[in-house]
């Protein structure tokens, strides 16, 4: 028994060996005084712009990063949620995507939600985007003459669009997404990873900041006609019959899910998309605001889109338009696309580059301009959220990404730039999470870009890995691995770097600890742990030289070891998880030990497991188990009487995962003869440490 690995305890915990995918998340959601007044200032906006026209703002639709469906931070895959969500009123959540789970050995995180502009969270992908309320077109006269066109004042609406974070767990690591993303492998872990509510007035003519008695007769007016008159009136010659069509579409499939399914059967998204090539800046607005709509969180509507194709007319009125309000409509609108799984490679062929060009390098590229119609707050949000969603798809879609010119040098920069401002940034929390995407399964999928730090790998140092223990990384206790290998390898890295060459960079490390201490957005510190978590979940020297970059020359173990404590479970996971691959390397356990031990022996002693946490209370105990035995002379007097009974009380609990490990620490700690000299001096017996429960739980090991 005292040859046991201390990391070899048969548990599996959750996808911990998967890489992650990350995924916003659906609990981001703004408060509602909050989004008044974000409301009533982007009117206002509007109504300086246009003081004579309907756009007091511009309509969200129902897509947006896959925060739709995929919102949580990790799958089981190892992904992290993308972002998926449908984004009805403008929000990037398409997070619909997958989210990482984790497993025993190593893990890959990735965001794989998608998330939509109508809510808020990922870790994962985004689902879609927020919904709109339609606009107030009064019905045109000739045709319904009881109907009347609206008068100058304007429509006071609220508006809400909510998206989420849908989680998946694999038993291997997928491609890339978070929660957008397949499982994990159990030798791996890799992690991968909306907004609020609107508020618009919209009229045929004048814009106001309140309600009037023209928004009950424009409503009337709506009430008045079915969704076959209203999708009847899109083939209409006469544009004002076409604006009250789509706007009366717009309107009822704002909170009726049945109208969606109407326009669908009525084939009505054919004839709005035809109107998209409209010479008319109003039609466009207004037919890719109930676009938006139609398309958020409904799989069928999406499907529909693609099929009569719409992602095509979408991205090429992307390239023409010059407006900003119709621009935060059509990326809106390719927020929700992009959390239905089937449309991420079609979005990736034809969008990418045009999303590039026209969104992601005037953000990044060119502070100093403001002339785009792209370099928009909003417009970036929702661009990034739609790739957001698309990272955490499979591997063809992670090399798609990755290889695209200027990408990740662009999201370095941007991430660079609110380093220096604000680092909780929505954008950035999309950068992020795309960058924590496409490091999952990135030794595997891009082994060229590993090949410097493999040459280091001495001439007998592969014989020695092939015979060590399963785990890959530990020695049995007693030995100081440390001893062993006294150097640290002398990786020179690249000064300048470039394209994926950032992926692995030193600089871009220590960006992801510096957000880790100044942000105040837990999806974004999941997707930073889930980041390096995948650069360190394989075994062997890649691992082990990004993690004594993270521990030894970037002292990342300060700003790491603060999380172990953290009240969010799933930030805490991500940190446990992150812990776990980093003491794969004996070189660190002694500066590892140092910052982490404290907070591990306060967890174990006062977590009350959950269901919830039981995964997490496991890798604490598997850590301390580690780090205990590794230098047991300095770290006996953690074992005081009530850590040991707490303990005890947990390896007799029904979790699983926690109580096995919580029997297998005990037992290692009596079979060390300094700890269990130790214990005896100060009266705990024998029976507390080696009873049927934690000879069964080793005994299990052994057959493992």
């Amino acid at each position: 028994m005292s040859g046991l690995d201390p990391l070899m305890m048969g548990i599996s915990i959750g996808n911990k060996d998967n890489t992650s995918l990350a995924l916003p998340s659906v609990n981001q959601r703004r408060t509602g005084q909050e989004r008044v007044r974000e409301q009533v200032q982007t009117v206002r906006r509007t109504k300086s712009r246009h003081p004579s026209t309907i756009s007091g703002s511009s309509s969200l639709s129902p897509t947006s990063p896959l925060h739709e469906s995929n919102g949580s931070v990790f799958f089981g895959n190892g992904f992290t949620k993308s972002y998926s969500f449908d984004r009805s009123p403008s929000s990037p959540q398409n997070f619909n995507n997958k989210a990482t789970s984790m497993r025993t050995n190593t893990t890959f995180s990735r965001y794989m939600r998608n998330y939509s502009v109508a809510g808020s969270k990922p870790v994962g992908q985004l689902n879609s985007s927020r919904s709109e309320p339609s606009w107030s077109y009064g019905a045109p006269r000739p045709s319904i003459p009881t109907q009347r066109l609206p008068s100058n004042t304007g429509i006071y609406r609220n508006q809400q669009c909510t998206s989420k974070f849908i989680r998946k767990n694999t038993s291997r690591p997928p491609p890339v997404d978070v929660p957008n993303g397949s499982g994990p492998t159990k030798t791996n872990n890799h992690l991968k990873a909306s907004r609020a509510d609107m508020r618009k007035t919209q009229s045929m003519t004048v814009v106001t900041d309140g309600p009037t008695k023209t928004t009950a007769k424009s409503e009337a007016n709506m009430a008045d006609v079915n969704m076959k008159e209203a999708v009847e009136f899109l083939s209409s010659k006469d544009e004002n019959y076409q604006l009250f069509g789509a706007s009366c579409i717009q309107h009822n499939t704002f909170s009726n899910e049945k109208s969606k399914e109407e326009v669908l059967k009525l084939k009505g998204i054919p004839a709005l998309l035809a109107l998209l090539g409209s010479s008319s800046s109003k039609v466009k607005h207004v037919v890719s605001a109930t676009l938006r709509n139609l398309s958020f969180k409904s799989s069928p509507n999406k499907e529909e889109i693609f099929r009569c194709g719409g992602i095509t007319a979408i991205t090429d009125q992307l390239k023409q338009s010059d407006s900003v309000d119709l621009n935060k409509q059509l990326t809106g609108l390719l927020w929700n696309l992009s959390s239905e799984d089937d449309l991420k490679s079609a979005l990736l062929r034809e969008s990418l580059s045009t999303l590039m060009e026209q969104v992601i390098l005037p953000n990044t590229k060119t502070p100093g301009i403001t002339g785009s119609a792209n370099k928009d707050p909003d417009v970036f949000t929702n661009a990034t959220a739609c790739l957001r969603n698309l990272s955490s798809g499979n591997q063809n879609s992670r090399q798609t990404m990755r290889k695209c010119q200027g990408l990740v040098d662009s999201l370095v920069t941007y991430l660079n730039n609110c380093e220096e401002k604000d680092v909780d940034d929505e954008p950035l929390e999309n950068c992020v999470c795309i960058l924590h995407n496409l490091t999952f399964q990135l030794e595997a999928e891009v082994p060229s870009l590993f090949e410097r730090i493999k040459t280091l790998i001495p001439a007998n140092r592969s014989q020695t890995q092939n015979n060590g223990s399963a785990v890959g990384c530990f020695n049995p206790p007693g030995k100081s691995s440390e001893h062993d290998r006294p150097f640290d390898y002398p990786v020179v890295e690249n000064p300048h770097p470039s394209g994926m060459g950032w992926l692995i960079h030193s600089k871009l490390l220590q960006s992801y600890l510096s957000l880790l201490k100044r942000s105040q957005r837990d999806e974004l510190k999941k997707a930073c742990c889930g980041a390096m978590h995948n650069l360190t979940a394989s075994k062997g020297i890649v691992s082990e030289v990004i993690s004594q970059i993270i521990v030894k020359k970037l002292y990342g173990m300060q700003t790491i070891a603060l999380l172990l404590k953290s009240d969010k479970d799933d930030l805490q996971r991500a940190a446990m998880s992150l812990l776990i691959n980093l003491l794969k390397n004996p070189n660190l356990h002694s500066h590892i030990g140092r910052e982490a031990l404290p907070k591990l022996i306060d967890v174990l002693r006062s977590t009350e497991v959950t269901t919830e946490s039981d995964d997490t209370y496991a890798m604490a105990c598997q850590s301390a188990t580690v780090l205990l035995l590794n230098n047991p002379e300095p770290n006996k007097n953690y074992l005081k009487n009530n850590l040991i009974k707490v303990l005890s009380n947990h390896s007799n609990s029904y979790h699983p995962k926690s109580s096995k490990a919580a029997a297998v620490l005990l037992y290692r700690i009596w079979a060390d003869k300094d700890l269990q000299s130790f214990v005896k001096k100060n009266g705990m017996n024998k029976s507390l440490f080696v009873n049927d429960i934690t000879t069964a739980a080793c005994s299990s090991l052994i057959e493992h």
